[in-house]
């Protein structure tokens, strides 16, 4: 499937990969402490900020039969560490995902030099650096920047060890980067196993013990959470969010790749969506007649351009084909592969032999989609990233003490916590077993923030309730046969008296005061 060529990375980094890697930082500084921290972001911070001992309680202490959550430690843990050294302010634990995200398009330099050339390299750097999907996930507290650099840091020690003569090291080099990629986010392993199925599809059955010898050495790193695998995957069965992906999923992974990861309005949503179909049935086309030519004009690109495609495209299959049994369909998760399309794209503006007018229309597509996804990414300030930090601010002017703020749920509480630790904040319980019971007891215990089992529990000795829920919930409720949120909003109308409602774009904030007699504040 891959030429056996020499490397070429020895070359030394020059000018205009240090001015992409400006560009890429430039791009991904922009707004960096704008957009509020959503829920997933702010966990991530008051989780890692409570040490590894915490972390392992919270994460593997068995509920129900399976483990508390699904995510290995290494991102938490060194996010951990970050925050030790910068801090927790909003900038700081963003800037570790932004370094995360400029060493990935290093990496994509090398491979894509290493599969094709200087040109073709730096374009591909360039496209990710403008990429809104990569810089989206390199702007988030998340695991998905290290997810990205360290699947592509397995792929590059991959195609090192199919170059060299003596590759024994680079095979373990290998098998060790794809162990850290597990610790990192599980569901790499559905990039792993396209990675692993390349000397299959090659039959090159000489490079299958060194293979054999990187899967070893990655079972033998990964082995300390393997045997953890178990529970988490029972956590999974039960209590996964995600719904099963149809067929239509499989066309908007392009957009997300070229653009954002988001539910970008219309029209440019369609827009952004027909666009990236575009260049991708252009990479496609473009791909079939450059291999139908004379073997002779090809034989250079034939096999590297297959594996960059492959990995592109079969773990966003693979992944789709799984989550019809049981989903776990994560377009963010699959950002390892939008890395590869992008070096494929390369491919075509610089070796495919385009017509220029047609690389000329095709390379504004390609602007027209950034420009799309960045807008969007730089001033997005509803869910998730509604304006959490501004309501605890407002909440704060007005606050008088036997005050207490209520959140109808915890994607709401644990970003305002983040942004005010000051205010004493509770928040209601998911519905044990429901597909958003996703913070286990023992992750709650971890965290320090246990969830109210009901609003009458919540509202023990208030004088004042700060309810916070969100514009869209009642009539998301309603729609889905749920009263639990009209049961909790009956209760405060009949033991509290309404003073006022204010709106934060998609957050809404009813304020309660002069409480009636209660006398019990047991659930129901």
């Amino acid at each position: 499937m891959l030429r056996d060529i020499p490397p070429n990375f020895a070359k030394p980094l020059r000018h205009p990969l240090l001015w992409i890697l400006v560009l890429a930082l430039v791009l991904r500084l922009i707004n960096i402490t704008v957009r509020t921290l959503w829920y997933d972001e702010a966990f991530a911070v008051l989780f890692a900020e409570k040490g590894l001992s915490a972390m392992l309680y919270g994460t593997l202490t068995p509920v129900a039969g399976g483990a508390s959550d699904i995510h290995p430690l290494l991102y938490y843990s060194t996010l951990h560490v970050w925050m030790s050294l910068f801090g927790q302010n909003p900038f700081a634990v963003r800037f570790w995902s932004v370094i995360l995200g400029l060493f990935t398009i290093l990496i994509i330099y090398a491979i894509a030099n290493l599969l094709f050339d200087r040109q073709t390299a730096l374009l591909a750097a360039f496209i990710t650096a403008i990429a809104p999907f990569h810089v989206q996930y390199s702007q988030e507290v998340r695991m998905y920047s290290l997810l990205g650099l360290l699947l592509l840091a397995t792929t590059y020690c991959f195609l090192r060890a199919w170059f060299s003569a003596s590759s024994r090291r680079w095979w373990a080099l290998f098998g060790f980067f794809a162990a850290l990629a597990m610790y990192t986010q599980q569901l790499a392993a559905f990039y792993l196993i396209a990675i692993g199925l390349v000397p299959f599809i090659a039959r090159r059955r000489d490079k299958l013990n060194g293979l054999m010898l990187g899967v070893a050495i990655a079972l033998l790193v990964y082995l300390p959470w393997l045997w953890q695998m178990p529970s988490q995957l029972q956590k999974v069965n039960a209590y996964y969010w995600l719904p099963r992906p149809n067929a239509a999923r499989l066309l908007l992974a392009p957009r997300s790749f070229l653009s954002l990861n988001a539910d970008i309005p219309v029209p440019w949503g369609m827009v952004a969506l027909v666009s990236a179909l575009l260049l991708v049935i252009f990479l496609l086309i473009q791909t079939i007649f450059y291999l139908r030519r004379p073997r002779r004009r090809s034989e250079s690109d034939r096999n590297p351009l297959f594996f960059a495609l492959w990995l592109a495209g079969a773990p966003v299959l693979l992944m789709w084909l799984v989550s019809q049994i049981q989903p776990v369909y994560l377009e963010r998760a699959l950002l390892p592969s939008a890395l590869m399309l992008y070096i494929a794209l390369a491919w075509m503006f610089t070796r495919s032999g385009f017509p220029r007018p047609v690389a000329v229309v095709l390379a504004m597509i390609g602007f027209t989609l950034s420009g799309i996804g960045l807008y969007y990414h730089y001033t997005w300030n509803s869910f998730p990233n509604s304006p959490f930090e501004q309501a605890a601010q407002y909440i704060q002017s007005q606050f008088e003490d036997g005050d207490v703020i209520i959140h109808q749920n915890k994607l709401s509480a644990l970003p305002m916590i983040y942004y005010n630790r000051n205010l004493p904040q509770r928040y209601l319980a998911d519905i044990e077993g429901s597909p958003e019971d996703t913070l286990a007891r023992p992750t709650q215990e971890a965290l320090q923030l246990l969830a109210n089992a009901c609003i009458q529990s919540a509202a023990r000795d208030a004088r004042r309730i700060w309810f916070v829920l969100f514009s869209d919930a009642p009539r998301q409720y309603e729609a889905a046969g749920r009263t639990d949120l009209s049961d909790t909003l009956t209760w405060l109308d009949e033991h509290y008296q309404q003073a006022g409602q204010f709106r934060f774009n998609d957050l809404d904030i009813w304020l309660y005061d002069a409480p009636h007699d209660i006398e019990d504040y047991r659930c129901d």
